[in-house]
């Protein structure tokens, strides 16, 4: 399975929230640049772990910040 980009990320995002004013980077703050709250987060983790058959533990989602973190956070998942 290939890596995930920021792209992939931002369309699955995209699908739970408006992304429409957002010019999303790795940079972007989950909550704050991005608007997301908890459970859209949720949704969001749960339909990468279904796409990308990726582990992704309290701790590894505890650390994510920005679309960056969480890209990072998917590609380790991969390969555990």
């Amino acid at each position: 399975m290939n890596h995930p980009t920021l792209c992939d990320l931002t369309d699955i995002v995209g699908a739970y929230v408006d992304l429409s004013s957002v010019a999303v980077t790795e940079a972007s703050v989950l909550g704050d640049d991005i608007p997301i709250d908890s459970q859209e987060m949720l949704r969001v983790v749960s339909r990468i772990k279904a796409l990308y058959r990726v582990t992704l533990t309290g701790r590894d989602l505890f650390a994510v910040v920005t679309m960056g973190d969480l890209l990072a956070a998917v590609r380790r998942g991969m390969n555990p």
